[in-house]
């Protein structure tokens, strides 16, 4: 019988209790050397499994038995891993490897080569290297396989979605995952299940899927609390954990849904209610502070989860686990009575913990709670012994990773408290520690908590240094940020996106049209990249690979185009222009984000009435005032024609056509387009000899959405216009849509049909005759064309779809819809309208289409032109929600 270290999931972590290390009588048969390694090794106790590994290692190579050398040899390499000794568990596994290569074929080889490939797969695994991991685990499972271990298969299979996941193949990931649990389903290693549902719902959660992520863990819980194995509590105790973390991250989502911070959440349900100035404001406060209440709730329900983790748990290295997430939770909801309760409780655990890795960081994670107090009466003192001790603890260990977090964590600490140079020289040592690792996940923080230090004291150019570095490496992360930190994409407002905007105000802060025209390219820059990483978070994975520049369209010799890109501030709005053949220049107005927000919002319900109020125009003019104005003069000197907004924020969801000068409405003067993922296919005109169009359309009512009756009607006007082939009703099938994509290479596709856009994945969609597509489905049959043809959609039509009612950032879902079709052109509808103003426009704006002689946007601008002639349809609510995103051409 091999004894050996049985390795937990890459997705799990390692429990560890005890600090004061006891002496252990060490024997010299290697059988109970092996048995002994395994009892420090789940202990925590890494440096004293490590010497006994080797004596064990060392036995059997005096016995001649190299079959138990190898596993002795592997386990050693485990146990590397854990302490952080990368070049001595390589060196380890790959002496295992070479022993086993020489040795018979048979199970007992077989099983300790499979034990050997999942560690190896651990040690790729662990340093970012999820190709050879993916590659060493399938291998591990195959091996288990050929001797009967479905257990060990299963176990292995699980990290392999791990990488898939970290690799950005989610779909991949989801389908082994599942592919497991319905193996499983007729096995009776029903824990083993249990663990394959756990990651499953954690590669869901990853993917924003959270009903199916919930599901996955409810049936994991099934599942363990009907076991009579000795493991069933740990399980019971990690669904319960992972119910917690689940609901925490849905209210987080949630919350960004709704445009509101966590703060913004906790002081709507303090306010007092008082009539906001107008009606239209009334809708608005409801929708907020019904977000808040639903995330007071949501949040009461994760901490519900954590306590019964904590209450379930057979170990107290999870109890504790789960009493820290809730302690967090309390911190961030405020919840002081209960906190204070609970945190006598974890220091108490704390202080009986034995020296070890998971205790370092779980001291750790408890001063990065306490940080988030600030101005309650706990406590700096506090929180810099928990650091001091966990930095001698990390120092003792030689966690190097664990050193970089005290040391940053305290910098922070200081930078709160105002001790600049003492925060400044923890904060380097800390990035120096990261860097040393290439732990780009933490150094970005501290590049970024330089940058703010050297800000506050004046040195800008330095500050500026920092920010850089802090982007760079957050754009160097790209799938490591989605797939693995959940914590930051379900907080990318918190801990992402300020690290852009504050680069941007810093570049900017000083700058002028006439000067500095380096920092303004940066900016500029730092502009796309923030729309990009947007993107890639509303993905969850790194979607987008620049194609062509926006620069380079406009100065091309026959271009006419004029580029704002547009940022938002805290308390200015800036805007960046590109005109053709001549450098960036920049204009700055000073209005807080706040007001930008409450105007913009009272502007769209504006938009949306019957008739064009003298509000609306008050309000349009005054966005005018701010993002064009300044530009009026500049613009008629360079004879430009079309105007390509890089909208940001808030300002996503103003139809820019509805702007108003005072005379006239933008649309009136220009044509207008939207760039939303900065990146274009090689640009040109619509070929007019090839144009050839896929409709769809759905007008009856189906899955509780009404009937849209004039879909018949706008289908039949483009017919009209262009040779088509049409799926309407019943044939609007999912199966059917795919299939036609894949018969003939369309250049234009006009998709009629209810449709949601919003910052949230999962609830952006299009409905088909059988069932809603959502917009990753729906990419994956528009991309399917690629098998007829290599050049890209056209033009993609969506039409009588909306962006989602309350969300604020719902104009995501639109740029997301628009980048991955991979079309070159998209036009939508920020609104529906249940008239037939949507069948003229169309009408019109194919008629124009087919005109070689103008650009999709002169196309748009004139279908615009022509309903704002019409006495039934001149209110901007008719004609200003269709927007042209991608080539304008």
């Amino acid at each position: 019988m091999i004894a050996c270290v049985l390795a937990t999931p890459v997705s799990a972590k390692v429990s560890v209790l005890m600090a004061q290390v006891t002496p252990i009588s060490i024997s010299v048969d290697p059988t109970s050397l092996m048995q002994q390694s395994r009892d420090l090794y789940e202990r925590g106790l890494f440096e004293q499994a490590v010497d006994v590994l080797r004596q064990a290692s060392q036995a059997y190579a005096a016995e001649g038995d190299a079959l138990h050398q190898a596993l002795a040899l592997s386990n050693l390499s485990l146990t590397y891993q854990q302490l952080g000794l990368w070049t001595e568990a390589n060196q380890t596994i790959n002496e295992s490897l070479a022993l086993l290569e020489n040795q018979p074929v048979n199970e007992q080889t077989a099983s300790v080569l499979a034990q050997t490939l999942d560690i190896q797969g651990r040690f790729y695994f662990a340093q970012g290297q999820a190709e050879p991991a993916l590659e060493a685990w399938q291998q591990a499972s195959a091996t288990y396989e050929t001797i009967g271990d479905v257990s060990g298969a299963v176990a292995v299979q699980i990290n392999q979605a791990q990488a898939l996941q970290a690799l950005g193949l989610y779909r991949r990931s989801i389908d082994l995952l599942n592919n497991i649990t319905q193996h499983l389903s007729s096995q009776p290693a029903v824990l083993t299940r249990a663990v394959a549902l756990r990651s499953l719902a954690e590669a869901l959660l990853v993917t924003g899927n959270f009903p199916d992520a919930r599901q996955a863990l409810e049936k994991s819980l099934e599942i363990a609390q009907q076991s009579q194995s000795d493991a069933a509590p740990a399980a019971i105790a990690a669904a319960y954990l992972g119910l917690g973390n689940l609901t925490r991250s849905e209210a987080s989502a949630n919350l960004n849904y709704a445009g509101l911070t966590i703060a913004e959440a906790l002081s709507l349900l303090e306010a007092t209610d008082r009539p906001p100035p107008d009606l239209t404001e009334v809708a608005l406060q409801q929708r907020s502070k019904a977000a808040a209440q639903a995330f007071y709730e949501q949040t009461t329900t994760a901490l519900y989860w954590y306590q019964q983790a904590a209450n379930h748990s057979a170990s107290d290295s999870t109890r504790i686990q789960a009493q820290l997430k809730q302690f967090d939770l309390l911190v961030e909801t405020q919840r002081w009575e209960q906190m204070q309760i609970l945190y006598p409780q974890i220091q108490t655990q704390l202080n009986a913990q034995p020296l070890s890795h998971s205790h370092v960081y779980n001291q750790i994670e408890l001063a990065q709670s306490l940080l988030k107090l600030r101005s309650h009466s706990l406590m700096p003192q506090a929180i810099v012994q928990l650091l001091a001790t966990a930095h001698q603890q990390a120092i003792t260990l030689q966690d190097s990773r664990a050193q970089s977090y005290t040391l940053g964590t305290l910098g922070k600490l200081y930078e709160i408290t105002a001790q600049l140079p003492e925060a400044q020289r923890l904060t380097q040592q800390a990035l120096t520690l990261s860097q040393s690792l290439n732990a780009g996940d933490i150094s970005y923080q501290w590049q970024w908590q330089l940058g703010r230090l050297l800000k506050v004291q004046g040195q800008t150019d330095g500050a500026i240094q920092s920010y850089r570095a802090a982007v760079g490496t957050l754009q160097s992360l790209r799938n490591d940020l989605v797939a693995i930190n959940r914590d930051v994409q379900f907080s990318f407002r918190e801990r992402v996106e300020p690290v852009y905007r504050e680069l941007v105000s810093l570049l900017l802060e000083s700058n002028t049209s006439s000067t500095d025209l380096e920092k303004l390219v940066q900016a500029r820059d730092v502009i796309e990249g923030l729309q990009v990483a947007e993107l890639d978070n509303f993905f969850r994975e790194a979607c987008l690979d620049t194609q062509f520049q926006l620069d380079r369209v406009v100065d091309q010799a026959n271009s006419s185009a004029a580029i704002f890109y547009t940022i938002v501030l805290p308390d200015r709005l800036e805007v960046i222009l590109k005109l053709p053949q001549r450098p960036l220049f920049h204009y700055s107005t000073a209005v807080s984000q706040e007001t930008v927000e409450d105007t913009v919002s009272t502007l769209l319900n504006e938009l949306k009435r019957p008739i064009a109020t003298r509000s609306l125009k008050t309000l349009s003019q005054q966005m005018y005032d701010w993002l064009i104005r300044p530009a009026e003069s500049v613009l008629r000197e360079s004879d430009i024609s079309t105007l390509v907004f890089v909208l940001d924020g808030a300002l996503r969801n103003v139809p820019m056509s509805a702007l108003y000068d005072g005379q006239q409405y933008l649309m009136e003067k220009y044509g207008v387009a939207i760039a939303p993922g900065l990146q274009l296919p090689e640009p040109g005109r619509l070929q007019q000899h090839q144009v050839q169009a896929l409709v769809v359309g759905l007008s009856e009512a189906r899955n509780s959405f009404p009937a849209l009756s004039n879909v018949a009607t706008e289908i039949e006007e483009i017919k009209a216009d262009v040779p088509s082939r049409v799926l309407f009703n019943q044939d609007f099938t999912r199966s059917n849509f795919q299939q036609a994509i894949t018969s003939v290479p369309f250049s234009i596709v006009h998709i009629a049909t209810h449709g949601q856009f919003s910052s949230n994945v999962a609830e952006t969609f299009i409905l088909a005759w059988d069932e809603p597509i959502d917009v990753n489905e729906l990419t994956a049959v528009l991309q399917s064309r690629e098998i007829m043809s290599p050049e890209p959609i056209e033009l993609l039509v969506l039409s009588a779809c909306q962006t989602a009612v309350g969300d604020r950032r719902a104009t995501l879902g639109l740029a997301g819809v628009a980048v991955r079709a991979g079309a070159r052109s998209t036009v939508a509808s920020l609104w529906n309208l249940d008239d037939d103003s949507g069948a003229i426009f169309m009408s019109r704006f194919y008629e124009e289409l087919v005109n070689a002689s103008i650009s999709k946007a002169e196309a748009l601008r004139r279908a615009q032109q022509s309903l704002l002639t019409d006495p039934q349809y001149q209110a901007p609510r008719f004609w200003a929600p269709y927007v042209l995103l991608g080539n304008w051409l």
